[in-house]
């Protein structure tokens, strides 16, 4: 029986990469090569195809090399898990793109004379795509902390919501970006500041939440504190890296006691 092998000028072919990346990866043990004991030319067997597979799938779904490698030392089943995982957010991103094609055609459709569109008709694309955005980014670290079924509360509260409450629940967030701003170019966060964020923030949760508490507002600050993802929203959207630690700071002393 024949033994299939690559040259590294055939596998970097087939795979749609340099030779030279081949080499990079042979170099830093992601995709160590063979050796041809004529020439001493890297040579590649059928289980570095199937590998290099993981390497480009993991590359496509943002991985760093360095998290790659730690995957591939995991066993064929953590392996595959990781996969399914990344298919889970593929289809919830399929998803998410028909629904807004679908609103998008709808749109057109009533701009050129044809059915018109009702008002929460028109931004029901773009609260799945939050609630999904959401999902991603944050779902696991909220269902840890608050659990399953808080958590599914809370996202179907979010996709109830009518549009006057939604208008309402975008335009809170606003004045809270907005206070963030000025508390970051001022610094001053004194106790009436400190307490008009912490019920800009609290007012903004209740829109979702469906039981709210001093403790949990606490928590969920503290997870911002902890969770560089949370923090990074804050930062991004006020446009300062350190709008998080203000608002963490206010809802704290603001439900201090």
């Amino acid at each position: 029986m024949v033994t299939l092998t690559y040259s590294i000028q055939a596998l970097a072919k087939l795979a749609g990469v340099s030779p030279r990346t081949l080499r990079y990866y042979d170099q830093i043990g992601l995709l160590p090569a063979d050796r041809d004991p004529h020439n001493g030319y890297r040579m590649y067997p059928a289980a570095a195809v199937d590998r290099l597979q993981l390497i480009r799938y993991f590359q496509l779904f943002g991985f760093t090399l360095t998290q790659i490698h730690s995957l591939l030392a995991q066993s064929p089943a953590a392996q595959t898990a990781a996969l399914q995982e990344q298919r889970t957010h593929l289809v919830k991103q399929r998803d998410q793109l028909t629904a807004l094609l679908t609103t998008l055609d709808r749109t057109l459709a009533a701009r050129n004379g044809g059915h018109p569109m009702t008002d929460s008709e028109k931004f029901a694309a773009f609260k799945q795509d939050q609630l999904t955005a959401n999902a991603q980014k944050f779902g696991a670290e909220v269902r840890q902390r608050y659990g399953d079924t808080t958590f599914t509360a809370s996202q179907a509260k979010f996709a109830n919501l009518s549009e006057a409450d939604y208008q309402r629940m975008q335009a809170t967030e606003q004045q809270l970006f907005d206070a963030l701003r000025d508390v970051c170019h001022s610094g001053d966060l004194t106790s009436p500041v400190a307490q008009h964020i912490y019920a800009l923030h609290r007012d903004w949760l209740c829109f979702t939440w469906n039981n709210y508490s001093i403790a949990a507002h606490r928590g969920l600050a503290q997870l911002y504190q902890s969770d560089a993802r949370f923090a990074q929203y804050y930062n991004d959207r006020v446009g300062s890296p350190q709008a998080t630690s203000f608002l963490v700071a206010a809802i704290l002393q603001a439900t201090e006691g």
